[in-house]
């Protein structure tokens, strides 16, 4: 399966099913799918990303989100955008679903066979802002409304651009999974030590602001 046409095509019937499936199927569903795009594609794993090569990279990522929202912590706006989302198991989240039901097939996918197939064919250059483009449209929505939609996808394509130059830059899927889950994984944990602090030993913040 070397088109990029029909690896998008598997991508799309992915992401449909993550609208409709049952949650509970997504941390294996992710995985079971990553694995079938990779011997679709026909691509050596090498080519895929699949090694693991630039773990200083993961390392300095993970190290710098997680900087990142140690000092939103210390910030009351930050703490205020960090409380709004609520996960009722915070840890399952970060470290189950999250990696398994989103990192795993979503990098496969992007940073690893699509961006394998259209670097072949016209470079890393390309490769990093066409995923990039694909994957801000892939957060598309089925929520109606319009600036919401259009803020995700910029910040979405922003993100896997960031991404795709990682991918390029450490020759592999590692450093970009790192970040990746660390962008989200850490931000659920942030969120929840926000939460706790707030519903703390005083009456909590009852506003919602």
């Amino acid at each position: 399966m070397r088109s990029v046409s029909i690896a998008v095509s598997v991508m799309v019937a992915v992401r449909v099913w993550t609208w409709i499936g049952p949650p509970r199927a997504h941390p294996v569903t992710g995985p079971a799918a990553a694995v079938l795009l990779v011997v679709l594609s026909g691509l050596p794993a090498a080519s895929v990303g699949l090694t693991l090569t630039g773990w200083v990279y993961a390392l300095s990522g993970v190290a710098l989100i997680a900087a990142g929202y140690g000092a939103g912590l210390l910030l009351p706006y930050a703490r205020r955008a960090l409380a709004e989302p609520s996960f009722p198991a915070p840890w399952r989240t970060a470290l189950v679903e999250i990696p398994l039901a989103t990192v795993v097939f979503e990098e496969v996918a992007f940073r690893g066979v699509l961006w394998a197939l259209i670097s072949a064919a016209h470079g890393p250059a390309w490769a990093t802002a066409g995923t990039a483009v694909l994957f801000g449209l892939w957060h598309i929505s089925p929520d109606p409304g319009v600036r919401r939609q259009v803020g995700a996808v910029a910040f979405t394509t922003l993100a896997g651009l960031v991404l795709g130059l990682l991918r390029d830059l450490s020759g592999g899927l590692l450093a970009p999974f790192a970040l990746h889950w660390a962008a989200n994984g850490l931000g659920v944990l942030a969120s929840t030590v926000v939460r706790r602090r707030a519903s703390g030993p005083a009456t909590g913040d009852s506003s919602g602001s």
